[in-house]
Formats: C-alpha cells, structure tokens, sequence
C-alpha cells in the first residue's frame, strides 16, 4: 500500500502504534537477533510505507523500552544482553473478553502458588491485614468501588505474605489487569445476592487455609477463587476487539 493511502485511511498515532509493535514483535521473534542491525530508517519507512518521521518515533520508542539501541555513527541494534528486555501485556482496558480469560490463566499460575507459599510464611500481621480486607468485602458493607478496593489489597496481601519479592512485583505490575477484571467479575456478582455472597465465601476460605498453614488447601482455595470469576466473567456479553 502506497504512503498516501496508508495516511488517509490510519491516523498517524495509530500508524505509529503499528509499525512499533510489528518491529517489537520482529525483535522478540528473533527477526532481528541480539547485537543484529536493524535496517536504515529510510528503507525501513520504505518497507512500511510510511514518513521517516513515524520510523523515528516507532524507533524512539524501542529504545525507550529497551529493545533497541543506537550506536554513534553505525544505526540502530538489538542489545546483545537480553536479561533486561522487559515483559509487557496489552494495555488494560478496553480489552476483549479473550483477553481478560487469558490475564486469568496467567493468574492462575501466579496466584495458586502465592496462595500455597502464604500459607507457608504468613505472619500475624499479614493475617491481620487479610481480615480487615475481607470485613471491607463483605456484601453490602461498603460502596462498589471501596469493596473492589478491599478486594485488590487482598489479593495482595496474600503476595505479599509470600516473602517473595518477585511476585509481589509481578502482582503490582499486573494491578491494571487485576482491576478491570475484578471489577467485571464483582460486577456480575452483585447482580445477585446468593452469587455476591458466594464469591465472598470463596475469598474467606483462602484466609482459612493460610491462616491454617495449609499450603494444600490454600492451592484449591485459590483456584476455586479464580474458576468462580471466570463462570461470573462468562457470563458478561463479550466485547469487541
């Protein structure tokens, strides 16, 4: 397609939105290896179509992630070092039901283990920290948006009774997932008072476990949480990509 009809037909942020993605996909991928070139900006915005501007930008934005780098006087290369590449979802909000089910099954592998983990270190005070979240949840107690509140600090809480570092990160890097699925799950709940009451129970039966030192019974716990969302999830009319 010729530069001018991609311009009149895509809005030039969403042109730029576009190539950077296609070129980080080329970059994971291994289309362009660690310590490879990537080509000239000027053949690259004749590859696409596009203005050198919108290659700069797209480029600037690489770099800004840590994908690519620039060499004085030689162009633009994948970094040889790797480790720091950074992980990334799509962005939260306005994603499609798809989505949402797969930031679950991500969770679930995180999740279910932080629960076993947390029933293995908690503390008093991590238990006493999950009981006033779960006061703050209870149905009918406080305003959605406070409930909903009460219910992401439980979550991690629970990641932060792990003693894991890593997981509590990975938690607070997935917050804005967490969100907009939590809040669709307990939005389905809330329509029905015996569906409100049973996603509640499921929360209190993970504090049991943990509380109990139950690495076992916190793992089923934690999944029947996450399964319960989903069945309340699924029954949210999809929405488009």
């Amino acid at each position: 397609m010729a530069s001018g009809q991609v311009q009149q037909t895509v809005a030039p942020n969403n042109l730029t939105d576009r190539i950077t993605a296609t070129l980080r996909d080329d970059i994971v991928s291994g289309k362009y290896a660690p310590g490879g070139q990537l080509p000239a900006g000027r053949e690259l915005g004749q590859h696409f179509g596009v203005s050198i501007t919108v290659i700069r930008e797209s480029l600037s934005r690489l770099k800004a992630e840590g994908l690519v780098a620039s060499r004085q006087g030689k162009g633009v290369f994948v970094p040889s070092d790797t480790r720091a590449r950074p992980f990334r979802l799509a962005p939260a909000g306005g994603g499609t039901q798809q989505s949402i089910f797969e930031i679950f099954e991500l969770r679930m592998g995180v999740e279910v283990q932080a629960a076993s983990l947390a029933a293995e270190r908690r503390t008093a005070r991590d238990l006493n920290m999950m009981t006033k979240c779960l006061k703050d949840m209870a149905p009918s107690r406080r305003p959605f948006d406070e409930a909903l509140a009460a219910d992401l600090a439980f979550h991690r809480t629970i990641a932060l009774a792990t003693r894991n570092p890593l997981i509590v990160s990975f938690m607070a890097f997935l917050q804005p997932h967490l969100h907009e699925a939590i809040a669709l799950a307990r939005a389905n709940s809330a329509k029905k008072p015996e569906t409100e009451m049973e996603a509640y129970d499921e929360h209190h039966e993970i504090y049991q476990a943990i509380a109990a030192q139950d690495a076992r019974r916190a793992r089923r716990a934690a999944r029947r949480v996450l399964d319960g969302s989903l069945k309340r999830l699924s029954a949210t009319p999809s929405r488009r990509a």
